[in-house]
Formats: structure tokens, sequence, C-alpha cells
């Protein structure tokens, strides 16, 4: 069986007000420019116990407005909420994605499934 690698991937995101990602690693660089909206990044960090090896807590968040850009490391676990009336629209681009590697992670549970 092949591996699907794809060495770099442009997407023009759109998120309904009110409407949120589940917490997410992307397992590449990325980068993320807010064009319409505003929304928040909350970000996350793996924080395992010998019970609960997935386990994340929060470390903060960055409010985005249009114009502003974020720099992802292929480490960083975050979650995306539009916080604005309008739509919220990004430009986002990764590098290399190895989707083996990329998780969505409950922080309830303290597990962490292929996203």
């Amino acid at each position: 069986m092949m591996s699907l690698f794809f060495p770099l991937t442009i997407q023009m995101v759109a998120w309904a007000p009110g409407a949120a990602s589940p917490i997410h690693n992307h397992a590449s660089w990325g980068l993320v420019a807010l064009l319409n909206g505003q929304e928040r990044n909350t970000f996350w960090q793996r924080s395992p116990t010998p019970e609960f090896a997935d386990r994340v807590e929060p470390v903060g968040d960055r409010l985005l407005s249009p114009g502003d850009i974020i720099c992802l490391m292929p480490d960083a676990i975050h979650q995306v909420e539009a916080i604005d009336d309008e739509p919220t629209i990004s430009f986002n681009l990764y590098g290399e994605t190895n989707y083996t590697q990329r998780f969505e992670f409950d922080p309830k549970r303290h597990t962490a499934k292929v996203f």
C-alpha cells in the first residue's frame, strides 16, 4: 500500500460564526493569514502522565483579526474558534504532512485519534 504525502497544501478556510474545530495538530509547519472576521486560536501542549499518555492541557490563546498571521510548528496543537458575527476566512499554507501523525485530542478522555 502506498502512503500519501503532499509536499505543500494551500487552503482557503471559512468558519461560520461560533464554529470551532476540534483540538488538533497538523504534523507539519503551517502559516495562517486571517482575511476576514475574528478567530481565537487556543494552544495546547502534551502533558502525559503514567495513566494518560495522550493528555493535553491549554497553554494560552491568540486572537486573530484581518491581516494577522500566525506560524505553526509541527508539534503545535491548537483549536480554532470563529468569534465574530460574520464568517471567518483564512489563507492557510502547510508543509508536507504525514497524516498518520495528525491527531485530534480529547482533553476530557485524555485520548488522541488520527485526524
